[in-house]
């Protein structure tokens, strides 16, 4: 037995595309810290070392000469080097917050994701149920058709009715049977889908729930908490702040920037040949440097007018997105009050056409009316049962609808 709860625990464990939208939201994590941001110093170790060995003749001003055959010479220096940037024109603050706020898109995304995952798992999941319930009902209609055509033979074989009766009733029994043929092809193929969501394999035999339980039911002034909660507004709302932040990180360009230099450096050099025999330095070196850029052909300019174009446009896009939800979600809310009316009636329309089906066999059983009145009669039955089932399925779709509207499909 497969429940519901089980289906999406599982769906959210394996889906390969929840997976990959977790890994997109470490990734997001990883680069949220203050060296991304430009906020940290950087170090730098450096060494070399040299050797060489050479014969070298020098004449000297004093008229004195000097021959060297394999004269050595070595050199060595190490240093450690510090840069830190304590002023970028508020830069590092702009990138720090973007990164903070790609962090906070990674995380919304992700809950999206999982959010259509566990949308389309409960409609497939349902969809099993609806027909397996289709199924049942199907194998009941087919006993029903028996049990008329038992009657029909009886009649033919004691002569009250003509072999008309019992032909119709042979066609409409065999037809029954080819529609649950296709009924089990619709099952196998709904519960192939549900295990493809789930990633197990195709072949994996289902059983599921009989019944369609309703669990959400909110009043139309809920609606308008919808907007906030909605996880397509928050990604439109996060994109928006992005934006603002980007546009920020330009403008840093108006404004100077600082750095903060400081080495520790060592070198030893020794010759064998030359006037320097030896020489050895080591201190410490500290320094400032700063950088203007007064004109750069407008191009800095340019770039933020274009991010506060776009930033304008990212507002347009985030009321676009609530209307869009407060539409969808009043359209929801309303095709679910209707359905939930049209189930109610199914169900008091199940109850009337199985007292009429009742009566009308009866009154074939006994001769008091004609195989068409009957036929009739079981039709309304079959239909009505269909109805009723698909009409609960239909009221399942519309509060899944309203849960994914609300924000409360996944917590």
């Amino acid at each position: 037995m497969l429940t519901i709860e089980s289906a999406i625990k599982i769906a959210l464990e394996n889906n390969f595309d929840v997976k990959i939208y977790r890994d997109n939201e470490k990734i997001a994590k990883l680069q949220n810290n203050l060296g991304n941001a430009g906020m940290s110093p950087t170090v730098s170790l450096n060494a070399n070392a040299g050797y060489s060995n050479l014969d070298s003749h020098q004449e000297f001003s004093s008229g004195t000469t000097q021959d060297r055959t394999g004269a050595t010479t070595t050199n060595g220096g190490a240093s450690a080097n510090v840069g830190w940037i304590i002023f970028d024109g508020m830069k590092m603050f702009a990138v720090k917050k973007r990164l903070q706020v790609n962090e906070e898109v990674s995380s919304v995304a992700l809950k999206k994701q999982m959010e259509t995952l566990v949308y389309n798992v409960i409609l497939n999941y349902y969809d099993l149920v609806r027909m397996t319930q289709l199924i049942k009902a199907q194998e009941i209609n087919i006993s029903l058709y028996t049990e008329r055509r038992k009657i029909a033979e009886l009649k033919h074989q004691t002569g009250s009715d003509s072999k008309v009766d019992l032909l119709m009733t042979e066609i409409d029994e065999s037809k029954a049977k080819n529609d649950l043929l296709q009924l089990e092809n619709q099952r196998m193929i709904a519960a192939v889908k549900l295990n493809e969501l789930l990633a197990r394999s195709a072949d994996l035999k289902i059983e599921t729930a009989d019944t369609i339980p309703f669990v959400f039911e909110p009043s139309e002034e809920d609606l308008k908490k919808f907007i906030e909660k909605n996880t397509s507004v928050k990604q439109s709302r996060l994109n928006v702040q992005l934006a603002e932040q980007m546009m920020n990180e330009s403008r840093s360009a108006y404004l100077p920037q600082v750095q903060l230099n400081g080495a520790y450096n060592f070198t030893r050099l020794k010759s064998e040949a030359g006037f320097l025999f030896k020489n050895q330095q080591n201190g410490i070196a500290l320094g400032v440097t700063a950088g203007w850029t007064i004109f750069n052909g407008s191009k800095n300019s340019r770039l933020v007018k274009e991010r506060q174009i776009q930033l304008l446009d990212k507002k347009w896009l985030e009321e676009q997105v609530k209307q869009q939800v407060s539409a969808l979600s009043y359209i929801n809310y309303r095709i679910f009050l209707s359905t939930k009316k049209i189930s109610e009636n199914e169900k008091e329309n199940l109850k009337k056409a199985g007292e009429l089906y009742f009566i009308s066999m009866e009154r074939f059983k006994i001769g008091k009316t004609g195989l068409l009145e009957t036929k009739e009669a079981h039709k309304s039955l079959e239909e009505t049962k269909v109805r009723l089932i698909n009409s609960n399925y239909a009221l399942k779709k519309a509060e899944t609808e309203l849960l994914l509207s609300s924000g409360d499909l996944v917590k």
